[in-house]
């Protein structure tokens, strides 16, 4: 899937985050997006994931403009985002954290969830106990449980938020080696970063941000 954003605007009062952005990401692709803090990287990408309404501008999807009016309308268009804090429920299993935001919500069988969740932990190398508590993860471990859920709800282009901050160096390689996998099976993914090494290891394609331009 081709994703093009086009003339993005987004202000927070009298800040302008993004100011006129645009970037294309082809599929079977990693795209880094690079800057320093405050460069408006996260901004524009709460709006491709559908957190945050552009002022102005358009998303397409293979060349069809689309109007996100949440994270879950994103999500069922196969824009996920792996935000740097993962968005999980501590309290709750680990299974019952990838069985979030599925339409029938936990009406699935959780013998059909806990297959599923075996199946796409073993394509990744990611190993989990489905009855421990997410609180009891590491961050690495709860962003490889927060890929697997959003590519169990069809996700196909993966944005990932500075993902290897707090992280240690065998979650990153597994992570890195993840996406790998992802793209060469046609998927595509979004890398912000600003650790210039992290992108020239994992990007094919870099788009640099500064100043929210």
């Amino acid at each position: 899937m081709r994703v093009e954003l086009r003339n993005i605007n987004r202000t927070f009062g009298s800040v302008q985050a993004n100011r006129d952005v645009s970037l294309s990401v082809d599929g079977g692709r990693i795209h880094g997006l690079l800057g320093e803090n405050g460069a408006g990287k996260t901004t524009l990408m709460k709006v491709l994931a559908g957190y945050l309404a552009p002022d102005s501008g358009t998303i397409l999807l293979d060349g069809q403009p689309v109007h996100f009016r949440s994270p879950a309308d994103a999500l069922a268009h196969g824009i996920g985002m792996l935000h740097q804090d993962p968005l999980d429920v501590p309290a709750m299993s680990v299974l019952e954290n990838f069985m979030l935001g599925r339409r029938q919500g936990f009406w699935i069988p959780r013998r059909e969830a806990r297959r599923e969740l075996e199946t796409l932990g073993q394509r990744f190398a990611f190993r989990f106990d489905p009855d421990v508590s997410v609180g009891s993860l590491t961050v690495g471990e709860r962003q490889q449980l927060e890929l697997l859920r959003l590519l169990s709800l069809g996700a196909r282009v993966i944005v990932l938020d500075e993902p290897t901050t707090g992280i240690s160096a065998p979650q990153k390689i597994l992570m890195f080696r993840a996406l790998r996998q992802l793209v060469a099976e046609g998927m595509s993914a979004i890398f912000v970063s600003n650790k210039l090494e992290e992108i020239a290891d994992l990007c094919s394609e870099v788009t640099v941000l500064r100043n929210g331009q």
